[in-house]
């Protein structure tokens, strides 16, 4: 390998102006022209071809690498990707990542969404409180006909045939507390309509209605309060975050089924 600064009779740490001040005095001494010694052309051609990578300063690096026995480094490219997202990793970075790493990244995207569901199932929530302590409606009835309808094989449960072809489901042990043409008052809430109590109003015997949010069902609105309470100000761990959010979805699909259980 030639040595380029010893031909310009340079030291290594040679600046770019000694470079060039050298470069055009062995030009000047060495060129045919003005040289006629058969060396000379050789030598001018050897100065020149030292100036070409010590002159340019892309080149001068890895040749300085070279001359001290060090590989250059391989060429990068700069040019830019296609994706405007995308982000060179560092080198020893591209190991394989674990399925559960993948599932928390694919999480953490969907992460806005879950949230979102937290925040729509608290305000339903919300709401079916306001419903259930809000003064209810009262509404007169007249019982036209009771029936039975069978429940879990075993158990029965009595059914108020009312005015338009209202049908309210009681447990059957208030079989002997309404019968045909009791005069009856319906409470009912006043957002959803919900049916909550039947009074008799001949002998004042109240009976709760089952079959309805806030009967059999109401586990579903106060699971629903926790855990929207805690998918909204909860902020640890991705997975029991996203998880929340999944849960409170469907407790809400749920809730709002029970708000059509009742046949009133």
């Amino acid at each position: 390998m030639k040595n380029y600064y010893f031909i310009l009779g340079l030291h290594i740490y040679a600046t770019e102006s000694e470079i060039k001040q050298a470069y055009r005095k062995l030009a000047l001494q060495f060129h045919p022209d003005k040289n006629p010694s058969a060396q000379a052309e050789t030598i001018f051609k050897e100065v020149n071809e030292a100036y070409e990578t010590l002159g340019d300063s892309k080149k001068k690096p890895n040749y300085d690498l070279q001359l001290r026995g060090v590989s250059p480094a391989a060429p990068t490219d700069t040019r830019p990707h296609r994706d405007p997202r995308y982000k060179p990793r560092p080198p020893g970075s591209f190991s394989r990542k674990s399925q559960k790493e993948e599932l928390l990244e694919v999480m953490k995207d969907y992460m806005k969404y879950v949230r979102l569901a937290s925040r729509v199932a608290f305000i339903f929530s919300v709401c079916l409180v306001t419903d259930f302590v809000l003064p209810r409606k009262q509404e007169e009835r007249v019982v036209l006909f009771t029936s039975y309808r069978d429940e879990y094989r075993s158990a029965r449960s009595l059914q108020l045939n009312l005015q338009d072809d209202v049908v309210i489901s009681l447990r059957r042990k208030d079989s002997q507390k309404f019968v045909k043409g009791s005069q009856i008052v319906v409470s009912r809430t006043s957002l959803f309509n919900v049916p909550l109590f039947v009074e008799n109003e001949e002998n004042h015997v109240l009976a709760k209605i089952p079959m309805t949010i806030y009967g059999n069902f109401i586990f579903g609105p106060l699971v629903m309060i926790i855990t929207s309470l805690l998918g909204i100000f909860y902020q640890k761990g991705i997975e029991f975050r996203f998880n929340l959010g999944v849960v409170n979805f469907f407790l809400t699909l749920l809730c709002i089924l029970f708000l059509r259980i009742h046949l009133f």
